[in-house]
């Protein structure tokens, strides 16, 4: 219900586009439940106020149409992501856009501290010669205002991954959740125990 709300707060042509995205996408199966949707709605509670929301990895279902505040951009980069772009967000102006690429294809411009940095599924490919875990993701994370990432320990990339983020001196531990999820499409699957964390880059803290 909660999600559906979400939906329906983007307005009616946010709403049509959004739900036709999932239609014609391709659905990571175990991530296509109810209970999946979770981790959208606690990942919009922990970055409402920013003014600037990145997501990394949003595959079919970004956290655009759960953010329930009024941010001034929002940017959701994913090879998966259905293309998308809007002037307008719960009912105010915001400049959405959904990216179809690799976040190491782009180049950023959001002011330090003042942006949310979302990585739900995070499960990070390289690029050509650009690391998956190197320095553009480290400055985007050291310059976040939060970071709000969830990943399951048994997928192996992720594992390989998100305990070095996590041990990083410049990141202060906020929140974490473990997560079992029980519906139909993901309870079987090693996947459905997560971790939830929220996590302050110490810079954010510092400025002014």
């Amino acid at each position: 219900m909660y999600a559906q709300a979400r939906l329906e707060a983007t307005g009616a042509g946010g709403r049509e586009n959004m739900n036709k995205h999932v239609a014609d996408g391709i659905e990571i199966p175990h991530l296509a439940g109810p209970a999946a949707l979770v981790r959208q709605v606690l990942a919009a509670h922990f970055v409402a106020g920013l003014p600037h929301i990145l997501e990394i990895g949003g595959h079919l279902r970004p956290v655009t149409p759960f953010l329930h505040h009024r941010p001034k951009s929002v940017l959701v980069v994913d090879p998966k992501v259905v293309p998308y772009e809007a002037e307008e967000l719960n009912g105010a102006p915001c400049h959405v856009r959904h990216v179809a690429k690799k976040f190491q294809e782009l180049d950023y411009d959001l002011p330090p501290g003042r942006y949310g940095l979302v990585m739900l599924g995070c499960s990070l490919k390289p690029f050509g010669a650009r690391a998956a875990v190197g320095d553009l993701l480290i400055r985007l994370i050291d310059n976040a205002g939060v970071v709000v990432l969830d990943y399951a320990p048994a997928l192996e990339r992720a594992a390989g991954q998100v305990p070095g983020i996590l041990g990083r001196k410049s990141l202060k531990q906020r929140f974490a959740l473990r997560l079992v999820l029980e519906d139909a499409e993901i309870a079987a699957t090693p996947y459905a125990e997560r971790r939830f964390v929220v996590l302050d880059p110490v810079a954010a803290g510092l400025r002014p």
